[in-house]
């Protein structure tokens, strides 16, 4: 062979070796499968342990949050004995409530009766004084017969600081306590302040009654396209649009509807605790106040500038999970009720007298992102 050839042979030998063949058969599909099924399998592994850490991590904190809580109420525990006054009792009352759902009174480790026993006595104490900070954080508790038994008691010490404006619902609360028994109300202007509240319920209803008829005539053509009814509803119903700077809670929220948008403005900052203003699209105001300072437990009441009113209650005093009914201006009434047992994560459905409205939470997240109802 001469050299010509050998060259040219060497150089095909050597080009051979820069093709690669991937010849597929069914033991390389097999080797690949099983790579796959031990990749899928690393991972769930991986995301199991994820789920394990984040898992303990949160039982830590709430053991921590606890404890915590704990350390709180035997620090002020302490100083309500060294040096009693009404502000460690509301103090008390309040880390006493805030405890209520922690895990450490689901496991026993609280004995919450006996707080609120203890937390009642404070407060009581306090009212040798009479304050009326103290007098409604003292209304505020929970209902129980000793609660209320309390709080008839202290009627009689707060009377004498109660300006006349607030006679009548001063009086309500004291006869609701005494479970509408008058009798059990000792003090000396008892008679005329009764006969003032009845004055002013009778003025009320009078007032209510003329301008629910008043709005019907002035509503009924708006009333047939739902646009003027569906603003004033939704004025009375807390988080009904999209958030404010993202916190409903603090800064309101603004909801659309066909009569134009509803702005509303929480009260001192603090919608659960002071209620909130709602603008509405005719340029009118309807304000909302919180019962006894707390709209999740105690409900609120929405005023229209009409003179008119929406009153709403918290079903079993758990607005955020049971819902709530709300007494609508004329006679009517809605009822609500949280979707899933969670209305600030998975909306709310309520049954008007004109049909249904459903809110959904944007996001799962009501008070930050706020809800879309239709």
């Amino acid at each position: 062979m001469s050299k010509r050839s050998l060259l040219i042979l060497a150089l095909l030998t050597a080009g051979c070796s820069l093709f690669k063949f991937n010849i597929d058969t069914p033991a390389r599909r097999r080797e690949a499968e099983e790579a796959r099924q031990r990749e899928a399998e690393a991972a769930q592994v991986q995301a199991a342990e994820q789920q394990r850490i984040a898992v303990a991590q949160d039982a830590e904190a709430q053991k921590a949050r606890d404890e915590q809580a704990l350390r709180d109420i035997e620090a002020l525990r302490a100083e309500i004995k060294a040096a009693p006054d009404g502000t460690k009792a509301i103090r008390f009352a309040t880390l006493v409530a805030s405890a209520k759902d922690s895990k450490a009174a689901r496991d026993g480790k609280l004995d919450l009766p006996a707080l609120q026993t203890e937390a009642l006595g404070y407060l009581e104490q306090a009212l040798t004084t009479p304050d009326q900070e103290v007098f409604f954080a003292l209304a505020a508790m929970p209902a129980a017969p000793e609660t209320d038994a309390a709080v008839t008691r202290a009627c009689p010490k707060l009377r004498p600081t109660v300006p006349a404006a607030d006679v009548p619902d001063f009086v309500r609360v004291c006869l609701a306590r005494a479970g509408g028994d008058s009798k059990q109300l000792k003090w000396p202007s008892v008679k005329a302040d009764l006969v003032a509240l009845r004055k002013a319920d009778e003025a009320a209803a009078r007032a209510e009654a003329e301008a629910a008829r008043a709005n019907a005539e002035a509503e009924k053509d708006a009333e047939k396209s739902g646009k003027a009814g569906a603003a004033r509803a939704i004025a009375a119903v807390f988080a009904a649009g999209r958030c404010n700077f993202g916190n409903c809670m603090k800064d309101g929220w603004t909801a659309s509807t066909e009569a134009g948008e509803v702005r509303v403005a929480c009260n001192f900052g603090n919608c659960l605790k002071d209620g909130w203003t709602a603008r509405l699209p005719d340029g009118s105001e309807a304000r909302t106040s919180c019962n006894f300072g707390d709209c999740m437990k105690d409900g609120w009441e929405t005023r229209y500038a009409d003179g008119t009113s929406a009153r709403t209650s918290c079903n079993f005093g758990k607005c955020a999970t049971d819902g709530w009914q709300t007494q609508l201006p004329g006679g009517g009434s809605a009822r609500t009720s949280c979707n899933f047992g969670d209305c600030f994560k998975d909306g709310w459905t309520t049954q008007m007298p004109s049909g249904e409205v459903r809110c959904r939470c944007n996001f799962q997240k009501c008070l930050t992102d706020g809800t879309s109802c239709d």
